[in-house]
């Protein structure tokens, strides 16, 4: 099929661009927005900005930030308008409502980052408690996983309720990474010893049953709704954590969209016939929003030089929104990351320590 590229008219009002579709709208259809943009002096730490996929709500962590120049995590809404802010603090990640946070600050004067903090986002503090490592939230912000050093070797998981009570806990390996499904049900671990290859991948409940295990299989990326399928380094695996294809770099909540970077170009494949529909010449960090319409690509052109480097797909229209966001401000390893709300309504886009916020329909 012949993709329609969007024709733009671009307008600048007080250095904010805004790029308007021409000719009849469908409904949900592209037209996209610049609503704020924002750029910090601090230096925008590693997994630093995250997005709540449902009120929209965006969240940053910042090292030696603002005039005080101390670390702080900030919320700000869908109009750009700061709504919170935790000054001393920082690794902060939100629920997909927006209403409940953690964030990270030190114990003690001469300490790290060892105490998480769990609050609602108008600033009231939950429960605390001392811990060693990293701190992830449940996208129902029901269930917060702590990764503590338990030994030389190994890291504890802690897995806490929303009134700080601990539910399980499982001793697993170093460097881990946790991802959740959409809902919050199931939990992906994955880790190595420092420096090493020999990857574990392990799937739980939210109760803690383990549903299934890989070892040697490296790290786990994004988990569908109910588990129904997992993403990872090594390819895609349904429920019972059998490995049904052997590429993959992102999923649907939904689980009914498969993304694949294949021969410099993206594929988006249907679930569970992976069945190819369509090709775009694009590579890149991409978001996908729930039902698989709209794809998110920070990255570049294949098929033509190009100066733009951010697109938006709408699968459903095959019409593609393509424009240019500079990198300005610092970052933890020169991030680049893009974000979709679950609806794809909105787009969260961070280019180093500058923020990017559009409206696409």
């Amino acid at each position: 099929m012949r993709k329609k590229i969007l024709m733009l008219a671009a307008f600048t009002f007080l250095g904010t661009t805004t790029l308007l579709a021409m000719g009849r709208r469908l409904e949900g259809a592209l037209n996209p927005t610049l609503l704020w943009e924002k750029e910090f002096d601090g230096v925008v730490v590693d997994e630093g900005v995250g997005l709540a996929r449902i009120s929209g709500d965006a969240i940053v962590s910042l090292k030696r930030g603002g005039a005080e120049q101390i670390d702080r995590v900030l919320i700000f809404n869908t109009t750009g308008q700061l709504v919170q802010e935790w000054k001393n603090a920082c690794y902060g990640r939100i629920s997909d409502d927006g209403n409940k946070v953690i964030y990270l600050t030190p114990y003690s004067a001469d300490s790290f980052y060892d105490k998480v903090h769990y609050a609602t986002k108008d600033g009231q503090e939950i429960w605390w408690k001392q811990h060693g490592g990293d701190a992830h939230i449940s996208p129902d912000g029901n269930l917060v996983i702590e990764a503590s050093t338990a030994m030389e070797s190994t890291q504890l998981i802690e897995v806490y309720d929303a009134t700080g009570k601990e539910i399980w806990s499982y001793k697993i390996t170093e460097d881990l990474s946790v991802t959740f499904s959409p809902e919050g049900s199931y939990v992906g671990v994955s880790g190595c010893k420092t420096g090493g290859s020999a990857y574990k991948i392990r799937v739980y409940d939210k109760d803690g049953n383990l549903i299934w295990k890989k070892d040697n299989e490296g790290i786990l990326g994004v988990i569908s709704e109910e588990a129904k399928y997992a993403v990872g380094s090594e390819g895609l695996y349904d429920k019972q954590g059998s490995k049904i294809f052997d590429k993959g770099i992102n999923i649907s909540g939904e689980g009914n969209r498969l993304i694949v970077y294949n021969n410099n170009r993206i594929e988006i494949r249907s679930l569970p016939e992976n069945v190819i529909l369509k090709t775009y010449t694009i590579k890149g960090v991409t978001a996908i929003s729930h039902n698989g319409r709209y794809v998110a690509v920070i990255g570049k052109r294949t098929d033509i030089t190009s100066p733009n480097n951010l697109f938006v797909i709408d699968t459903q229209t095959d019409e593609i929104w393509e424009t240019k966001v500079e990198p300005a401000g610092k970052s933890e390893f020169r991030q680049k990351q893009v974000f979709l709300t679950k609806d794809g309504k909105y787009m969260l886009v961070q280019t180093k320590g500058k923020l990017y916020y559009y409206q696409l329909y």
